[in-house]
């Protein structure tokens, strides 16, 4: 057993046989959510699915799993366009309809910093696609989760949660609307994802989606921070930032880890490892290497949580209508 105190877990040799095992990870094909696909199925699992908004960017990553990494045919992309509650909505019901077991539900899919836009939904994108989408995906197929044993929900989060404002309340659509600058927008996703992670896992727990039982269990529900990597969203920044962006990324960009070697091992080791279930790592925050790490005092304010929960209740049900579920 790998020690959580010292873990330097090396996901080429280090995620055990995932035969059988069926895993959905959200967000763009390349990059880190690549190099999580890769290295499960590497792993030999039952089936991956894929979930982008473009076809033609998981159809050139199929062409380079298939070249390395094992069978492509066993990745399946579907489409979620993250910005589209109701097409988000879709894609979740259907695979919620079509899978009999889960065993992993990675939610990688994120905006970076980046500057201020709306959804089709008249949401801020940052919220929409870094937490309310994901939220709703997460709790449409939590019966299957559920029913699955040892299951895993895993939420890429980030260390700059801990520059969230400090005036974040998550009390209204207002609030999460209002322009507070690309880096704050990005920040405070990153705390609402690790509030909502904690949030879910109180309520499971007191029975609130049913009683937790051998067959009904209660997935191991884990946040992560994937260390400095080289992604599009430095990219992003640019655009965020014009030229002191630009300045700042080509600065910074040669010491970034590569997302497929590095960027994902957190993730793969929060999805994979036996060890989360060995030494009980539930509603952690885990960092490289791997180790469940303190996250902010603002991830841990009860009513911080709670707010988030009722304004992604609030939201969700005006967007989509009838939910499949009770928050």
């Amino acid at each position: 057993m790998v020690s959580l105190l010292g873990n330097t877990f090396d996901p080429n040799t280090e995620i055990p046989d995932l035969s059988g095992k069926v895993y959905i990870v959200t967000g763009r094909s390349a990059g880190i959510g690549f190099g999580i696909v890769a290295h499960l199925l590497q792993h030999n699992p039952e089936k991956i699915y894929l979930l982008s908004n473009k076809e033609e960017h998981a159809e050139e990553a199929q062409q380079e799993l298939a070249k390395k990494w094992g069978d492509a045919s066993k990745v399946e992309w579907r489409q979620c366009n993250l910005e589209s509650l109701k097409q988000t909505d879709e894609t979740a019901r259907n695979l919620a309809n079509e899978l009999t077991r889960l065993d992993g539900l990675v939610c990688n899919a994120g905006l970076g910093v980046g500057v201020y836009n709306e959804s089709e939904d008249k949401l801020d994108t940052h919220m929409q696609i870094n937490v309310f989408a994901q939220a709703h995906f997460i709790l449409t197929l939590l019966p299957v989760l559920r029913k699955t044993k040892d299951s895993r929900i895993v939420s890429q989060s980030s260390d700059l949660h801990r520059a969230a404002p400090a005036s974040t309340k998550f009390e209204s659509i207002d609030e999460m609307n209002q322009d507070i600058c690309p880096m704050y927008l990005y920040n405070r996703t990153k705390l609402a994802q690790i509030l909502f992670s904690s949030e879910l896992l109180k309520r499971i727990k007191a029975g609130q989606f049913g009683a937790v039982t051998e067959t009904e269990a209660l997935p191991w529900i884990n946040c992560m921070h994937p260390g400095g990597i080289k992604t599009d969203q430095q990219f992003q920044a640019e655009e965020a930032y014009g030229s002191l962006g630009k300045i700042g990324s080509r600065l910074v960009r040669p010491f970034l880890a590569d997302p497929v070697d590095q960027g994902c091992r957190a993730a793969l080791f929060a999805t994979t490892s036996p060890d989360i279930v060995t030494e009980q790592v539930q509603g952690a925050y885990i960092v490289p290497e791997s180790k469940p790490t303190d996250p902010s005092n603002q991830t841990k304010d009860e009513i911080l949580s709670a707010n988030l929960w009722r304004l992604t209740k609030e939201i969700l049900e005006s967007k989509i209508g009838n939910l499949g579920y009770t928050m």
